[in-house]
């Protein structure tokens, strides 16, 4: 039986690949996707990377988690 709490989840391909300057465009871009609630612990890890070491594994989990979800986008270097 389903639980009432979870809903299907609709994700659209894009053809056109998107290139982020930044990590605040890629939490901008996070938060206008349609499945933006289930990127909420990426958002805060982006967020809180105050340091070179944690801005090299948010920018990784930022790329982990578009190549999971198959979202064409990437950072620019």
């Amino acid at each position: 039986m389903p639980s009432p709490n979870t809903r299907p989840m609709h994700v659209r391909p894009v053809s056109t690949p998107v290139v982020l300057r930044s990590m605040g465009e890629a939490v901008d871009f996070l938060r206008a996707l349609p499945i933006a609630e289930h990127a909420g612990m990426l958002i805060e890890v982006i967020e809180a990377a105050d340091a070179p070491e944690l801005e090299r594994r948010a920018r990784l989990a930022f790329e982990t988690f578009a190549s999971a979800m198959r979202i064409p986008v990437r950072l620019a270097s």
